[in-house]
């Protein structure tokens, strides 16, 4: 529910008072004590601009209204009123946008509030040790987007298909093969169809029947998820695949996970751990989400360039891009593995 009504500004044909449109510049929402502050101090940041703005177009308003009340149609100031109604209109219509995705900003922090509140209990009743728990919790609050956000569709699209259309290059597999990484896993076949068990598989090196149990079990146990999704974890990973948090824990339990930035993946990869990522899936479609894995950096044509496996491809074709174009097609921040020294995938039970 808004903490506002929305309304749309009638622009009435007389150039009197603004006064209708004043009373449609929306209140500002209140960001809610919930949030902790590492979440609230950006959105108290985008809140105390936009209200400067706000108080700016109603004074604004304010001014319009006391010069152009009273002018007619005609009139020598007509055209100079005219256009400060069109401008305090523009304004306003401006603010009310920015007020709803600031609410719908608010809404997503504190949706990720509850789930990293809910995983981090859960670890806790697992019995996961402080050092777990502390490293689980740093790493769900570092997700966030990733990649070129101004990246379309048709250069979604267009990216992928470069990198489809280079098929099996043997010169770029000699090279990629004496690059930084921990190189190309074999996780088995998918026994159902959901790309990010099979990236964690491979990440961690574990056969895919091994963790898609571990993740039915994780979807079972977790508060965050609906009761339906809960009874039939399989279903609702088959449905709509792990969240990225799920993601996190996951890698945590079987290991060590990290949250990165991109400009982080080629030193990840250096130092030994394969990436998991979000990417835009293959019809450029960015409400959706597509996992898969890196395994190596390597400099090709004076650029960085990566080694990744993608499930939609087959367990084992190797697929290569640039760092361009896969900062084209990325969503969110890597999620690192670096297995547990000294220690076997601890279970979800």
């Amino acid at each position: 529910m808004r903490s506002f009504v929305r309304l749309v500004v009638i622009i009435t044909a007389c150039l009197g008072a603004v006064d209708s449109a004043l009373a449609q510049v929306p209140a500002l929402p209140d960001i809610p004590n919930a949030l902790p502050a590492e979440a609230a101090r950006p959105l108290e940041a985008k809140r105390a601009h936009l209200d400067r703005q706000r108080k700016t177009v109603l004074d604004s308003g304010s001014r319009h209204n006391e010069r152009c009340r009273a002018v007619k149609d005609g009139s020598p100031d007509h055209g100079e009123c005219l256009a400060s109604r069109e401008r305090l209109t523009g304004e306003i219509r401006s603010l009310r946008i920015a007020a709803d995705k600031l609410e719908d900003e608010i809404d997503s922090a504190m949706e990720r509030t509850r789930i990293i509140n809910s995983m981090n209990a859960l670890a806790k009743r697992l019995g996961w040790s402080a050092r777990e728990q502390a490293r689980l919790d740093a790493a769900l609050k570092k997700l966030d987007a990733d990649g070129d956000p101004d990246a379309d569709g048709t250069q979604i699209r267009q990216a992928w298909e470069n990198v489809l259309a280079r098929g099996h290059d043997a010169d770029l597999a000699r090279i990629a093969s004496a690059g930084a990484g921990p190189g190309f896993p074999g996780a088995g076949t998918q026994s159902f169809e959901d790309c990010t068990i099979f990236a964690l598989a491979n990440a961690a090196g574990l056969p895919y029947s091994v963790v898609a149990a571990r993740a039915t079990e994780l979807i079972r146990q977790g508060d965050w998820r609906d009761a339906a999704a809960r009874a039939n974890p399989q279903r609702a990973i088959e449905q709509r695949g792990l969240i990225g948090g799920e993601v996190v824990m996951m890698a945590e339990a079987l290991g060590q996970a990290e949250v990165v930035r991109s400009t982080d993946f080629a030193r990840t990869l250096r130092e030994g751990r394969r990436l998991l990522l979000n990417v835009v899936p293959q019809d450029g479609d960015t409400r959706n989400g597509h996992a898969v894995v890196l395994t190596k950096a390597f400099q090709h044509g004076g650029e960085t360039w990566y080694e990744m496996m993608d499930s939609n491809q087959g367990p084992q074709r190797r697929l290569y891009l640039s760092a361009k174009e896969l900062n084209t097609m990325l969503q969110e921040t890597g999620v690192a593995f670096r297995p547990e020294p000294g220690r076997t995938p601890r279970l979800l039970r």
